[in-house]
């Protein structure tokens, strides 16, 4: 190798922020987006539609949009879509010491080893702070669809295999209600063709209103009673008759329920998710009594390598059972 070559390769710049604070930088040939992390998800999605896209995510609008990608937010909408480690394709993020570190890029394909861009996805600050994300986005629907039908999970194992396959689903105690989104001529067709499915009801609506009902429906307690479970999709009618909570909905495709459930009720909620095969988790908990259990031991020392690894200095947010 000469001597100009290595100088080259030796001395070449750290890449800096591909964006900088409240940046947005939109691709939207390659249908891809890179933003800067404390961009709101409401000021993403007003970008994205003067382009005529968006990034079909669930989600508080004031949130940044590195913080859902942090405590790993998603909603019903990932039945369509898929969740934030579909969508994401690239992260910078700072490490203990503040080094930028970049992973991921702009294509589908651009990983060799490791992925640490889905690594990032879900890690609440413990490995890094996110600085900048790159995300895959879609054409931004002309409308969407609502259709109603009795709260059966059957109804929705039914139409997951077909065309009519839903966007999204929800199950509350009163209706399973399916959602699609597209174009005016796809809805025409799943306006016409789903009423084969004996729906209580449909209704065409404007995307707005379609985003504001499932945020109205998806939407987490802060309370003491306020859980999120996970259990089989098949099982979660059987888990909320055995648990009994106040009030709930379900993600019905993948069997994620959340709801608020009384005190006394607590010691039933546990047993209904553990006679399901499930697990349940309380609103900012990390151990104690009635608390998601906590790692084992060689899953303990390996996050706690991992966590010093990345922050050797401990900068970063605590591990869960570090918090007291």
């Amino acid at each position: 190798m000469s001597e100009a070559v290595h100088e080259e390769i030796h001395y070449r710049p750290r890449r800096g922020e591909l964006v900088p604070p409240g940046g947005v930088d939109l691709h939207a040939r390659d249908m891809t987006a890179t933003f800067a992390a404390d961009v709101t998800l409401a000021e993403a999605q007003r970008r994205l539609a003067e382009i005529g896209q968006w990034l079909p995510v669930d989600g508080d609008p004031a949130a940044s949009l590195g913080d859902l990608v942090s405590f790993n937010s998603t909603g019903p909408l990932r039945l369509g879509y898929g969740a934030w480690r579909d969508l994401l394709l690239g992260v910078q993020f700072a490490n203990g010491r503040g080094e930028l570190i970049t992973a991921g890029g702009r294509t589908v394909k651009n990983v060799a080893g490791y992925d640490l861009t889905k690594f990032m996805v879900g890690q609440r600050g413990v490995f890094g702070r996110i600085v900048t994300l790159t995300t895959r986005t879609y054409r931004r629907p002309a409308g969407a669809l609502l259709a109603r039908h009795r709260p059966d999970y059957t109804v929705l194992l039914r139409l997951l295999p077909t065309a009519l396959r839903p966007q999204w689903a929800v199950l509350t105690r009163d209706e399973l209600l399916c959602g699609y989104a597209s174009d005016e001529t796809t809805l025409d067709w799943y306006e016409a063709n789903v009423r084969g499915s004996e729906p209580l009801g449909v209704d065409r609506r404007a995307l707005e209103g379609d985003v504001e009902h499932r945020a109205s429906l998806w939407k987490f307690g802060t309370g003491e009673g306020s859980f999120r479970a996970s259990v089989p999709p098949a099982r979660v009618q059987e888990f909320v008759a055995g648990a009994r909570p106040e009030t709930w909905c379900a993600d019905a495709a993948f069997g994620i329920v959340i709801g608020e459930v009384s005190p006394d009720r607590i010691t039933s909620l546990h047993e209904a998710a553990s006679g399901t095969g499930g697990a349940i988790m309380f609103s900012g908990e990390t151990e104690g009594p009635h608390r998601s259990p906590l790692p084992s031991d060689v899953e303990r020392r390996i996050i706690e390598r991992l966590k010093t690894a990345f922050d050797p200095d401990q900068k970063l947010s605590p591990l869960p059972w570090q918090v007291r």
